[in-house]
C-alpha cells in the first residue's frame, strides 16, 4: 500500500487559487486527501533554502513553531474555501486566523523534513470556522491546535 504523499490532488499552483498567500509565507506544496466540509491533509517539504533556516538558526536550522500553527492554519482555510465553494458561497472573502487554543509544540522541524498536516473541521456558523489540526513529520506529532477562522471582505485591507 502507497503512502499519502503519492496521491497529489492539488498542487501549489492550485493551493494557490485557494490561499492569498506568496513565496516564503505559502507553507503548503501539496494536497493529498480532502474531504469537503470535513478534513484535508496537506504537505510541504522543508528544505536547506527555505528563507527561515537563514534566520531560525544559521548553525542549527529549526522550524518555528509559530510555522506549524500557520501551516495548520492554511491547510484548514484552503478546505473551509472549497468547502463554501461547494455550498454556493463564492463571493471574494479572505480567512483572518482569529483564534488558537491548545497549542502543543512536540518536535523540531528541520530540512530535508516533511511536514504532514492534518486538519479537521468541527463546525462552521456564519463567518467562523472551528478547526483541530496536527503537523506530523515521520508519523510523530511536530506541533497541535485548535483554531478558527474569520471570514472576512476583501476590499479595504490595503488602505
Amino acid at each position: 500500500m502507497g503512502s499519502i504523499f503519492d496521491k497529489i490532488i492539488m498542487n501549489a499552483e492550485e493551493i494557490k487559487k485557494c490561499l492569498p498567500h506568496r513565496d516564503p509565507l505559502l507553507l503548503i506544496d501539496v494536497v493529498h486527501d480532502l474531504k469537503l466540509g470535513e478534513s484535508i491533509i496537506a504537505s510541504k517539504l522543508l528544505t536547506k533554502d527555505d528563507p527561515v533556516f537563514r534566520g531560525h538558526f544559521p548553525d542549527n536550522p529549526v522550524y518555528p513553531g509559530v510555522y506549524y500553527i500557520e501551516g495548520i492554519a492554511q491547510a484548514g482555510a484552503i478546505l473551509a474555501f472549497l468547502t463554501r465553494n461547494d455550498k454556493g458561497i463564492t463571493e471574494e472573502k479572505l480567512g483572518f486566523l482569529s483564534s488558537v487554543d491548545e497549542a502543543r509544540f512536540r518536535r523540531p522541524g528541520s530540512p530535508n523534513d516533511k511536514i504532514r498536516y492534518e486538519v479537521a473541521i468541527e463546525k462552521m456558523r456564519g463567518p467562523f470556522v472551528w478547526m483541530k489540526g496536527k503537523a506530523y513529520i515521520n508519523d510523530e506529532i511536530a506541533a497541535e491546535c485548535k483554531l478558527s477562522i474569520a471570514i472576512a471582505p476583501k476590499k479595504g485591507l490595503n488602505k
